[in-house]
């Protein structure tokens, strides 16, 4: 006959407890994630994104999520990196609206601004970007999603492809009531079909990835430096009282000047003075380092500028 004795009771307690607590880890404890908007001015909000890597601990939230207010409803702007960072995106937003969201737009084609958008297409709400982003995302969202899937193990639970209708031109407005939002298209930037939202009422401009502060912007093959420079200008032209970029603090032209604008312009003009030199390869990269020292102050320096240095490299190239 089996006894059970005060010693059985404790290591049965403990193996039922330590079972229930791996079962809450593989849950992720969404319950337990809140992202809390920070209003920027009436009715305009931001979520801010991490500016470390994308990792599990962090939820692969690098960006900046936002959304416009009005009693006339609520649009998305980016919607996230999984089913259920939107998910918490639309519980932020009921924090300070209970009307229905009419639109998500996204921004670009990197996956922490569109692999949210499962979530809102059950939801019903129609989906929005430029059509060379969707090209993008047509072609590359299967290795995002599984990309994706890799790192946030069960967190990346019910997260798919959804992909959003596209505009094509330099811009499209959305009205609903007395509120009006542009999606101007200023050319690639970071990539292809790269968009600000512009708000002309409350003269903020979202940036997307054309514009960046507080952490190194970082070059992808994609990237043009020319065209770069040029959409940032096409945002700056709107003379915005405000921006929200698409990672980073918000603040005015001048903090993006600093922070985007300033390394573009001078990591063109480095690596392209050292390849005159006819420098080495290895060389450009030392040269152009040291001559974008003062840009050490911004969070993933010292991964990123080598890199920048050699993807500014190869745009220049290919530009010959």
């Amino acid at each position: 006959m089996l006894r059970i004795t005060n010693n059985h009771y404790t290591v049965l307690f403990h193996c039922v407890f330590g079972l229930a607590l791996a079962c809450c880890c593989m849950l992720g404890f969404a319950a337990d994630l809140q992202l809390e908007p920070v209003r920027v001015a009436p009715g305009v909000y931001v979520v801010y994104g991490h500016l470390q890597p994308a990792s599990y601990d962090n939820d692969a939230l690098t960006v900046n999520l936002g959304f416009v207010a009005t009693s006339a409803g609520v649009v998305v702007i980016d919607s996230g990196p999984s089913y259920r960072i939107a998910q918490m995106l639309h519980r932020a937003i009921q924090k300070v609206s209970s009307y229905p969201i009419k639109y998500v737009i996204n921004t670009g084609s990197d996956p922490s601004r569109w692999l949210g958008n499962g979530y809102f297409k059950k939801l019903g709400v129609p989906l929005l970007a430029h059509e060379e982003a969707i090209k993008l995302m047509e072609t590359r969202g299967g290795d995002q999603l599984k990309a994706m899937q890799a790192l946030l193990r069960e967190k990346a639970h019910g997260t798919e492809l959804a992909l959003p209708h596209g505009f094509s031109g330099d811009s499209e407005e959305i009205r609903f009531g007395d509120s009006h939002l542009q999606l101007s298209y200023f050319g690639p930037a970071q990539s292809a079909g790269n968009i600000a939202v512009w708000l002309p009422k409350q003269e903020i401009a979202f940036s997307g990835a054309i514009m960046q502060s507080d952490a190194l912007l970082a070059l992808t093959p994609d990237s043009h430096l020319d065209s770069w420079i040029s959409a940032y200008d096409g945002i700056a032209s709107l003379r915005p009282r405000m921006i929200v970029p698409g990672r980073g603090t918000i603040g005015n032209l001048a903090r993006m000047d600093a922070d985007t604008h300033a390394y573009l312009a001078t990591l063109k003009a480095q690596v392209h003075l050292a390849m005159q030199r006819g420098a080495s390869k290895a060389d450009i990269i030392s040269l152009t380092k040291k001559e974008l020292t003062s840009f050490n102050r911004l969070e993933g320096y010292a991964k990123l500028a080598p890199e920048n240095i050699l993807q500014a490299l190869h745009d220049i190239n290919e530009l010959r």
